[in-house]
């Protein structure tokens, strides 16, 4: 099929996903005619190698496409399902707050993505979560004081760089001052811009000043300075704020655009061109559904547009030429990868009571919420790490009579109960029969339960399970913290 220089420059501008380890025929035309990107999503990285494989094939096709994916350390990733991610949260990292350590985390993580073939990460989140119920940032956020969040960013943009791979700070102007989730409504970011500028938009103020690659603008109505368009779609915050104000000059990425703060799959090619109306390089669609017809849809709105002169050709094609000429950051640092040691990030780990293990067999209980849509179905839980350290574990189920467990050790993990109700109850019943039992929160702090002995870990990554097993099986603790 050919494709006109018009055509091509809209292709430029798209970053579809797709299913699988394969590349699938409907993409090929689009490879061979200007596509500027791809978006890696779980199921095409079952493995490193297979995914440097896949990566291989596409860049067979189009050498300078941009390779991007979600690896955003901790519970959100695409290269560790199985098991959850062998580095920490950007939640734990802040609570850490050693600098040094978020780049060193950052930095290892991109020589992982680098060693595949990725380009750009879309990470770190720079969100400030002010809104502690907030159901979709939460264990990404580095915190809620912008300040120490924007130091923290500025930091794994560094450690990022240093590896070779280009940072796609997220979600802007905010996500963090919300409590809806873009991908089911769309969420309106209140405020004044001076105190904006003071909070939400901060930690972005700081990455622009580091020269952060790419930003990927948020379905969120920025109310400030567009009542009616979210910041994906909006000209007055993508050019006007974003670009003049800020001084940006990198790669906008759109978050994807069938998201339901946008109206879905039914509206994606609406979206696509609104987006690019508003000034947008990278239109990312979430890898899901008929991603074939997503695209064929969407070009044809934009091209349709440009013949009524909606929108400007010669801009068009020229901001293409930037994206086809885009590259990643040169690495500086060409050591082999050194994944991080548990002992680092105990300082982050909130705790109380005694949480010493009186038996090398224990009962273990594991409650999660459902995973958000940005996590999706990863890997987690204490029973393979406390077999790992020579524990039996004996997988109970919530429901377990307890009137008949009232001896040995009980260990009760759980995820972001303060979203399950359910879940609540469950650790409500638990704790009152079982006042000795130790609790590991391995989500976004549930801080309303507060049993007598608990460890809060600020996650449920890999390391994260890590963290929780060294304190309950290396030496006696018995305090507050």
């Amino acid at each position: 099929m050919k494709f006109n220089n018009t055509e091509k420059a809209i292709l430029a501008h798209f970053s579809p996903g797709f299913g699988g380890t394969e590349i699938p025929d409907w993409i090929f035309k689009y490879l061979e005619n200007g596509l500027g990107g791809i978006t890696l999503f779980s199921s095409n990285c079952p493995s490193l190698d297979v995914t440097r494989e896949l990566i291989l094939k596409i860049r067979a096709i189009s050498p300078n496409i941009i390779i991007s994916l979600d690896e955003e350390g901790g519970d959100v990733t695409r290269l560790f399902v199985p098991e959850g991610s062998p580095f920490p949260t950007p939640a734990l990292l802040g609570r850490c707050n050693d600098l040094e350590l978020t780049e060193s985390s950052f930095k290892e993580l991109g020589k992982i993505l680098k060693s595949i073939g990725v380009d750009l990460n879309l990470a770190p989140v720079a969100d400030v979560a002010t809104q502690s119920d907030n159901p979709i940032v939460a264990v990404r956020s580095f915190g809620n004081d912008a300040d120490l969040v924007s130091k923290h960013v500025v930091s794994a943009v560094k450690g990022l760089r240093s590896a070779g791979i280009a940072s796609c700070i997220k979600h802007f102007p905010g996500h963090g001052g919300v409590l809806e989730d873009s991908h089911h409504d769309l969420p309106q970011l209140n405020g004044g811009m001076d105190e904006l500028i003071n909070t939400h938009l901060k930690p972005f103020i700081s990455a622009i000043g580091d020269g952060v690659e790419a930003i990927m603008m948020g379905h969120i109505l920025l109310a400030a300075i567009d009542s009616i368009s979210p910041a994906s779609c909006s000209s007055l915050i993508t050019r006007s704020l974003l670009r003049k104000s800020l001084g940006f000059e990198g790669l906008v990425v759109t978050d994807a655009l069938d998201m339901g703060a946008l109206g879905g799959t039914k509206k994606i090619h609406a979206s696509a061109l609104r987006a690019i109306s508003a000034g947008a390089d990278l239109l990312c669609f979430s890898g899901l559904y008929d991603q074939s017809s997503f695209v064929d849809h969407s070009l044809v709105a934009i091209r349709e547009a440009i013949e009524k002169e909606e929108i400007e050709r010669q801009a068009l094609e020229d901001n293409a030429e930037k994206i086809w000429r885009w590259r990643p950051p040169v690495a500086t640092d060409l050591s082999p990868v050194s994944l991080p040691e548990v002992s680092k990030f105990k300082s982050g780990v909130n705790y109380q009571g005694n949480l010493s293990l009186s038996t090398d067999q224990i009962s273990l209980i594991e409650l999660s919420a459902d995973p958000t849509i940005a996590a999706g179905f990863v890997g987690w839980g204490l029973r393979r790490p406390f077999i790992r350290a020579g524990i039996k574990v004996k997988l109970e189920s919530s429901d377990i009579d307890l009137s008949t467990h009232n001896q040995g050790c009980l260990v009760v993990a759980f995820r972001d109960a303060f979203r399950d109700n359910k879940i609540l109850v469950a650790l409500d019943r638990i704790n009152r029969s079982r006042p000795d039992a130790i609790f590991v929160d391995m989500g976004w702090p549930t801080w309303s339960f507060n049993p007598k002995n608990i460890i809060r870990t600020f996650g449920s990554s890999a390391l994260a399970s890590e963290i929780a097993v060294a304190f309950l099986t290396e030496s006696p603790i018995s305090s507050k913290r």
